[in-house]
């Protein structure tokens, strides 16, 4: 399990893109994601924000509302 700290998350149709403070070569891919409130997603996919630095981005499946997320393999 690793935690990180998120800097946006964007809902649409009940997916939420997330892009989280650290660099996106610095991140494994992962199949789990939980917020600080105990509350479980199913990670679609990574993807790639259009910002530079690059950071880690997932899209889930759900609305997701936090600060910090921790994600599973």
């Amino acid at each position: 399990m690793m935690e990180y700290n998120v800097l946006s998350a964007l809902t649409i149709k009940n997916m939420t893109e997330v892009v989280l403070d650290v660099d996106r070569l610095k991140v494994s891919e992962y199949k789990v994601a939980r917020d600080s409130d105990g509350n479980f997603f199913e990670v679609i996919r990574p993807t790639l924000p259009g910002k530079l630095p690059v950071k880690a981005s997932f899209l889930l499946k759900g609305t997701f509302k936090g600060d910090t997320i921790s994600l599973y393999q």
